[in-house]
Parts: structure tokens; C-alpha cells; sequence
């Protein structure tokens, strides 16, 4: 609140300070209770003539009111009470629903298609997470039909027991609070088909990439439902350790093996036992894999469904290497009411040349439009006749069709078990069926992204093998050169001593990051077990060397193999 205020003394500040919360609060009563041509007026306003650096500096001061307010309403008994801090939520909302419209209008020929004004993550009300998530999906319970409200459709604005709740604003959430509150529904579930008793399901595995797939899959083959919707507790053959940080490494691991980045699983891709065939294809331009629609390995697609609703009931987020359209297609076959239709746009998340193409159909004004691009060769569904030709009139049928027939008919055979894998894990959560859109899925699954805090993993750090001496002189230089590291850089190191770049439930400070002595010598390089997520760090002379070893380190990794 007091950025740039200039207030010194203690009674100004606390003047602003109520100044600002009460301004808002109005802003949001006021606004709220506009016809909705006058709020969509004002939205567009904001969206579209309003610099970004001051619509950033409105949003910030909401998020700032609700969040001071956040943990002092939770603990009132009566949480529909405080009806002025629910006003600055739906004033909040109304800016998040401007903050879209940009979305609207995106134009696939543009440099770069157009997304929201500020990124989504801005919205963000971290006080939630000093929240009681039990106590908040309880409270969620008792309204299940609250939806996330959509400020510039409603006819009528009131404050309702669905409103007052913090989960019917799940967009606005942290993702670590609302992944909790999805595990809290998945495992009420678990509870009530397994009466209260639950065992984890047991996998041993190899580490060669086609053995351990082979070994996933078997384990998985011929499951049912509630067999299958159990923590895991893996181990890797020959191998003692157990715990969180294995099941982390097993999760890189496999699906490594399923997306074929394993050297050694493409190279035995032709295998008698068929485990090796590549399931996805990179886009190397997005840095993500989609499905390769000729595969026909039904129990690998459905075992990695199955993994992915496991990262979740299992706590570890896994590698986002798959389009936001994925996503979409998950919710689409839950009946979710937050699924949306496929368009354009989520094809150029998959292909972008097609989508380009099939851009420029529409962009395309002549009569002639039937001969200079043909049919689109393409099978064609039931939407668009066979005998039809590409004209001005149907151009818009034609490539939605083909939208549709490459997004959904084209994969089905890949998509359905992969679907009926995931449905396996998370598909009896009311919570997940009914408030949770693709963005915030992909970050249940996937984690956000969160900056390196390399403040707070220093925190949460623990030293071993250093002398006294070396604690007060040696290592602060280390957290010195750590912090000092571009953001690239700083995302490779946790990755190098993680192998994972995601950012832990709680944040940074949880990564639970060991630096342990490893010798002195300044032709050593640092090395990890990421398994344990221990950092083996020497003693180097001087600054110089110490950052120039750990750069060489982190770059020589592999990482997940992303091409």
C-alpha cells in the first residue's frame, strides 16, 4: 500500500493504508451492481486504452486490500459477514475478466498471438495459503454448484453463500492451495471405497528406460479403478532408498521413457516387445510433445494417464511438456463445465504452421477460394457433407471441422486410454469435475512459474561436512554466486540437483536442498544426487572458480531431454 507514498510517521500510513481498502471496497459495490453493458464498457476500457503499467498498479492494490483481509475472514465464524471484502473479490474478478479480453481477439497472422494483458499469475492471492485447506474444501462442500463468476455476463449481481466461499474463486487461488484441496476430495474418495483402509501400490523398477516401462506397464495391466487409485511407494531394483525424493526421480524417469527422450529407449524402438514405440512427437518450435497418431500402444497411453492423475495424488509435479489443449481434452471427457470448445488457437499449440495455413483460408476473400485450396485433404466427419466444396459461405465450417477432425478424430485411438487412465486416478473428484479450468489443471499437474527464490532455498538448506570456518566464509559466497545467476541459469541449477525445475508445494523453501562437502580442488566439478537432492559441492580457492565449475556442472546435465 505505501510504494511510493512518501508517509513517514505511523498515522499517515495507516490512513493510506484504510484509505485504499475502503476506496476499494466501494469500487467493487459500485461497479458490481452496473448493467452489464456498462460494466462490459468499462472492462473493454480498461483492457484495451488503459497502459499496462497502471492497469498492473489498480490490480495490484486489489490484490493487495484482499489479501490483508484474507486470514482475519477466514477466522470469523460467519464468512458471508464482512460483505465489503467479498465487494474487493468481485471488483478483483471483474478486473480478471478484463484482463482477458485481449484473448479474444487473437489473429494467428499476428507476430506472436495475443494473450491476456497481465500474465494470469498476477491475480494471485498467495495469503490464501495461510488458509486452513481442510477447512476451506469443507466450506466448499456444503456448495458444490459454485462456479468461478464470471463479472461481465452476470444479469444481476448479489453476494451469495456460493460467492462468499474462497474455492468459487478457484482462478484466483494459488495452485499448491488448490492441488491440496483436490487431494483432500481424491483421497475422501479413496477413504470411502477402501473404508478407511488404504495400501500403497507397490512398484519396483528398473532404471533402463524400456525395462522400467515394461515393468509400469505390467504392474498396470488389468487394474481396476480402485486398485489403481493408491499412493505408489517405488523403489528402484537394487537400490534402498524409498521416499518422496525417489518417487520424484521415478516420475522423470518414466516418462522420459514414454515420451521416447531416452536414448536408449529410441534406440530399441523396434524391440520384439513393442515397449520402445514412440507414443508422442516433439514440436520443437514449442518445446512440447503432442501424440503421434499412428502409435497403437493402448496400455502405454492408458499407463501414462494413469501417471499423470498419480503425480497429483502422490504430491510431485511433473514436467510441462505437453500442450494446454491436452488439458482442455481432459476436462471435455470429465463433463466438466469449465471444458471449452477446441478452436484455432489450440491447434497453433500443436501445429502453428497448420494453423497458419487454415488462417490464411479464412483471411482468403475471393470466389475462387474452392480452387486455390482444394478440399484441405483431410477425411472429413459428418459436420461438412462429402460432395461440399470450400467456399466463402462455409470456409468457417470447413476449418473448424478440420479443427475438430485433427484434435479429436485424428487421436482418438491415442487420447481415449490415456483419458480413461487419468479418469482412473482423479476421475470421482467433484472438485476437479466442476471448478477447475485447463489453465489451472496444467498447474496442478505441472506446478507455475514460480521464480527461483534463491533466498528461500537458502532458508531451507542444510549444510554437511563443513568445518565452522567454512560455514561463515565459504558457503555465504556460494549462496552469493547462486543468487548472482540469470534466471535460466538459476532454473538449470535446481533442475541439476532436483531433477525437477518446479517450484515444491509450499515454495522454494521446501525444496529441502542438502550442500554436502565433496572434497577441495579446483579441478573437481559439483555433481548431485538428485535422488536425495543433495548438492556434492568441493572446496574451490576462489570465487571465480567456484562459479565457473557450477556453470559447467549445471550446462553438462541432462535435464529431461527436451529437444
Amino acid at each position: 500500500f505505501l510504494e511510493g507514498s512518501g508517509d513517514h510517521d505511523m498515522d499517515s500510513m495507516n490512513h493510506r493504508l484504510f484509505w485504499v481498502i475502503d476506496v476499494t471496497e466501494r469500487i467493487g459495490f459500485y461497479v458490481l451492481h452496473r448493467s452489464v453493458a456498462q460494466r462490459e464498457k468499462l472492462a473493454s476500457e480498461l483492457a484495451f486504452e488503459w497502459p499496462t503499467p497502471a492497469f498492473e498498479q489498480l490490480v495490484q492494490a486489489a490484490i493487495d486490500v484482499v489479501n490483508a483481509k484474507v486470514v482475519h475472514v477466514e477466522d470469523v465464524k460467519d464468512i458471508t459477514s464482512d460483505s465489503r471484502f467479498w465487494y474487493a473479490v468481485g471488483w478483483l474478478q471483474f478486473l480478471y475478466s478484463a484482463n482477458s479480453l485481449p484473448c479474444r481477439m487473437k489473429r494467428l497472422d499476428e507476430q506472436g498471438t495475443r494473450g491476456p494483458k497481465l500474465d494470469y499469475e498476477r491475480f494471485t492471492l498467495e495469503a490464501i495459503n495461510k488458509c486452513e485447506p481442510l477447512s476451506e474444501f469443507q466450506r466448499w462442500q456444503r456448495h458444490p454448484s459454485a462456479k468461478v463468476p464470471d463479472m461481465l455476463a452476470v444479469e444481476r449481481f448479489q453476494l451469495s453463500a456460493d460467492f462468499c466461499s474462497f474455492l468459487s474463486h478457484s482462478n484466483l487461488v494459488p495452485v499448491s492451495f488448490r492441488r491440496m484441496c483436490l487431494l483432500f476430495d481424491v483421497w475422501d474418495q479413496i477413504q470411502q471405497v477402501g473404508r478407511g483402509r488404504i495400501s500403497a501400490l507397490q512398484l519396483e523398477v528398473p532404471r533402463a528406460p524400456n525395462a522400467l516401462l515394461s515393468e509400469v506397464l505390467s504392474t498396470f495391466q488389468g487394474l481396476s479403478e480402485r486398485e489403481l487409485r493408491r499412493p505408489l511407494r517405488v523403489t528402484f531394483a537394487g537400490e534402498e532408498a524409498i521416499g518422496q525424493g525417489v518417487i520424484k526421480e521415478f516420475f522423470q524417469v518414466v516418462l522420459r521413457s514414454f515420451i521416447g527422450g531416452s536414448p536408449e529407449s529410441m534406440d530399441n524402438a523396434d524391440d520384439d516387445d513393442g515397449q520402445g514405440t514412440q507414443l508422442f512427437t516433439c514440436n520443437g518450435q514449442r518445446r512440447a510433445y503432442w501424440f503421434d497418431h499412428e502409435a497403437s500402444n493402448v496400455e502405454a497411453f492408458r499407463a501414462c494417464g494413469i501417471l499423470l492423475g498419480q503425480a497429483v495424488l502422490n504430491s510431485v509435479f511433473v514436467p510441462n511438456i505437453f500442450p494446454r489443449v491436452l488439458y482442455e481434452k481432459l476436462l471435455q471427457d470429465l463433463d466438466s463445465p469449465c471444458a471449452r470448445k477446441l478452436t484455432l488457437a489450440d491447434l497453433a499449440n500443436v501445429s502453428e504452421e497448420i494453423a497458419q495455413s487454415l488462417q490464411r483460408v479464412l483471411d482468403y476473400t475471393d470466389e475462387d477460394i474452392g480452387a486455390v485450396f482444394g478440399d484441405l485433404a483431410w477425411q472429413r466427419p459428418d459436420e461438412v457433407e462429402t460432395d461440399d466444396q470450400l467456399s466463402q459461405a462455409n470456409k468457417k465450417a470447413f476449418v473448424q471441422a478440420y479443427v475438430d477432425w485433427f484434435l479429436h478424430a485424428r487421436i482418438e485411438k491415442q487420447f481415449e486410454p490415456l483419458s480413461a487412465g487419468f479418469r482412473a486416478i482423479l476421475g470421482d473428484s467433484s472438485l476437479l469435475r466442476s471448478m477447475v479450468d485447463a489453465v489451472q489443471l496444467e498447474k496442478i499437474i505441472c506446478g507455475g512459474a514460480v521464480p527461483v527464490d534463491v533466498a528461500a532455498i537458502q532458508r531451507g538448506a542444510h549444510h554437511e561436512g563443513w568445518t565452522s570456518e567454512e560455514e561463515l566464509e565459504y558457503l555465504p559466497i556460494f549462496w552469493e554466486v547462486l543468487a548472482d545467476f540469470t534466471e535460466a541459469e538459476k532454473v538449470q541449477f535446481v533442475l541439476f540437483a532436483t531433477a525437477s525445475d518446479r517450484v515444491p508445494l509450499r515454495g522454494w523453501r521446501d525444496l529441502g536442498l542438502t550442500v554436502q562437502k565433496n572434497g577441495v580442488g579446483d579441478d573437481r566439478l559439483p555433481t548431485a544426487y538428485t535422488c536425495f537432492c543433495q548438492l556434492l559441492l568441493p572446496r574451490y580457492t576462489d570465487r571465480e572458480h567456484l562459479r565457473a565449475n557450477l556453470l559447467t556442472a549445471i550446462a553438462n546435465s541432462e535435464g529431461f531431454g527436451l529437444r
